[in-house]
């Protein structure tokens, strides 16, 4: 089973050493922070530490949407308490979240509404808009206790403009053309706009060497699956956890796993999933035993690869992730070679 684990934003080189080293098959670039330039560097210290271990770990560059995401904070970490109120500003960074919270987003009291309720990252916060106080400003209710990370998505609907997107895209395949990525991951928007980036001429020039990876994260790609892992153009569909979580119905979400896990088969295509694979292992030294299962079963599925995301993205430790979910695909392996 393929590992991908996704590079923090200020992950060292010693961090990342100690991912490839505890077994690794891909690490995983998130365009959707940092500038394309930022990434590309901090890709250029991997293939270095990669090269200096001779380990055959590749390179994923996944693709941002237009998504409207947290600002910066001083202390990155903000823990929140039930019914607390807050100050949100459009802002790319705050000193103190107590000051107010930023949104890196134009205009955010145009983009709300009264008495709407939003979630943060991958729904571990719900917050409350409960005052609007100017084009810029609102004052939300925190709804339950918990973290809210900086840079996490404020799942407000993302910015439809396709152009933007588009160029964007370019943009980034322009650029990593000196990198030479391994494999890139794009999101599945519509048939129409995903033929448009299929066809441009920067993303084929990358196409003798790299795989590309569909990520399925809305209702409009689940109605699509079918034709979605009979596409040729793409090597392998990725299923995206997080972002389905709040896009869809949570309770559909096992459900969804496996119908992508039967067309898996049924076409032949690879499934990667992402999200809340072994989060608890950030904290914990066994992992949740909900996690065990859902992993161990998995790998009885025939799910091809996982991709962490907090667990190494976020975790001090994220080797041990990594070792941990080694642990639990190979006992499960021994059970299927056993039966």
């Amino acid at each position: 089973m393929l590992i991908i684990a996704s590079v923090g934003l200020h992950d060292t080189e010693e961090k990342t050493r100690k991912v490839l080293l505890t077994g690794a098959d891909i690490l995983r670039f998130n365009f959707s922070r940092r500038t394309p330039e930022e990434n590309i560097n901090f890709i250029k210290v991997a293939i270095e530490t990669i090269e200096s271990l001779n380990t055959g770990v590749k390179i994923m560059v996944d693709m941002p949407l237009n998504k409207i995401r947290l600002g910066d904070f001083n202390i990155k970490n903000f823990a929140v308490r039930e019914k607390e109120d807050f100050i949100c500003k459009s802002a790319s960074f705050t000193l103190d979240c107590n000051e107010f919270i930023p949104i890196n987003t134009s205009k955010l009291g145009e983009k709300v509404k009264l008495n709407q309720i939003v979630t943060i990252g991958d729904g571990e916060i719900a917050v409350q808009v409960i005052k609007i106080l100017d084009s810029d400003t609102i004052k939300i209710k925190i709804l339950n206790n918990g973290i809210i990370q900086y840079m996490t998505t404020f799942n407000l609907p993302p910015n439809g403009d396709v152009v933007k997107l588009i160029n964007k895209y370019k943009e980034i395949f322009e650029k990593t053309l000196e990198i030479k990525p391994n494999y890139f991951a794009i999101s599945y928007l519509n048939k129409e706009t995903n033929e448009k980036i299929k066809k441009m001429d920067e993303l084929q020039k990358h196409l003798n060497r790299a795989r590309m990876l569909i990520k399925i994260e809305n209702k409009n790609a689940i109605d699509n699956l079918e034709q979605i892992f009979q596409d040729p153009f793409y090597d392998m569909v990725l299923l995206d956890r997080g972002e389905l979580g709040v896009n869809i119905p949570f309770e559909k979400l096992a459900i969804v796993q496996k119908y992508a896990t039967r067309l898996s088969k049924k076409y032949n295509k690879p499934l990667i999933v992402s999200s809340q694979i072994l989060e608890s292992t950030t904290n914990n030294f066994i992992p949740c035993r909900a996690e065990i299962l859902s992993l161990s079963e998995m790998v009885m599925d025939g799910v091809a690869g996982i991709m962490f995301c907090r667990e190494t993205g976020y975790n001090t430790r994220p080797a041990y992730s990594i070792s941990v979910a080694k642990k639990i695909i190979e006992e499960a392996q021994k059970y299927l070679k056993s039966k």
